[in-house]
């Protein structure tokens, strides 16, 4: 059969969903006299009718029900093959968190080393639009904040961890102790996360309450690393973060105090469910589990 009956095929499997030209047409983007002169023409390859037509309803004919039980099955695997190669021949990309690069850093090396004709390429994407990027399909894993509970998202181990710090100004009396519980955040105005960010990240990573449940006062609203650090330097916010911030961003008036009673923030890759490809299962595959 010629690539190009390929057209005649996908309108037959459109229509034998629909069993209405008019909805079939819209879906495959074709004009509904179109949609008719594919069918036609494939009835006439199979020597056949494939549909039943009255001004009020259209069925599959029996020969139409046999060729829709041996055709769709095939035709759908075909898709996900073109898929496939399309995935990998395009480079795999991979967006992060700023402080986050370094939980992925290694295992994209080793992946690299281990897949040399496959290319790589990291992207650094902002709180502000936490999955935007993944969701858009401008990346295809990202590094974020574990846990991820969106119904769309996949995610693979936890890859990283990193103790938690508060980060303060360096003339905040909090800044000579050497460690800060988290109880006594209810004490302090902790910045603000944008409206983006995940309802999970928020209950754990920048939590509203205390582990025993009093109120955590809020400022600013921070979009970035840098304007958190800012904020925080120039005001008596502070912000409850990790040391994965510590590795990549400083500021000369902002310190970083050790942070206790929070668990530790931890990273892991995660992926839109429908979009997975071999790519993605072989480097998700390649992380190792922390826990």
């Amino acid at each position: 059969m010629a690539f190009t009956e390929l057209g005649e095929i996908e309108a037959f499997l459109v229509l034998a969903e629909e069993l209405h030209f008019a909805r079939a047409a819209d879906r495959l983007g074709l004009s509904r006299p179109r949609v008719s002169q594919l069918i036609q023409s494939l009835e006439r390859r199979i020597g056949g009718k494939l549909f039943d037509r009255t001004s009020r309803r259209v069925t599959l004919t029996p020969t139409g029900r046999f060729l829709l039980e041996r055709v769709k099955p095939n035709f759908d695997g075909l898709q996900r093959s073109i898929e496939e190669t399309r995935a990998f021949a395009r480079e795999l990309r991979i967006g992060f968190l700023g402080p986050f690069a370094g939980a992925v850093n290694s295992s994209v090396a080793d992946f690299r080393r281990a897949h040399p004709d496959w290319s790589v390429s990291m992207t650094e994407t902002r709180w502000s639009d936490y999955f935007g990027p993944l969701r858009r399909a401008e990346v295809d894993m990202q590094v974020t904040i574990w846990p991820v509970q969106e119904p769309d998202l996949t995610s693979g181990p936890v890859i990283a961890e990193y103790p938690r710090v508060l980060a303060v100004a360096s003339d905040n009396p909090l800044a000579a102790r050497s460690s800060v519980c988290a109880e006594e955040l209810a004490e302090h105005t902790m910045v603000e996360l944008p409206r983006a960010t995940p309802s999970e990240v928020r209950k754990g990573f920048l939590p509203h309450t205390t582990p025993n449940g009093l109120p955590i006062p809020r400022g600013r609203v921070v979009n970035t690393q840098h304007e958190m650090l800012s904020r925080v330097a120039t005001s008596n916010e502070v912000c409850a973060t990790s040391t994965a911030l510590t590795q990549y961003y400083r500021h000369p008036e902002v310190v970083f105090v050790p942070l206790t009673g929070l668990p530790p923030a931890r990273a892991v890759v995660s992926w839109r469910t429908d979009n997975e490809n071999v790519k993605i299962r072989d480097f998700a595959s390649s992380l190792t589990s922390l826990i």
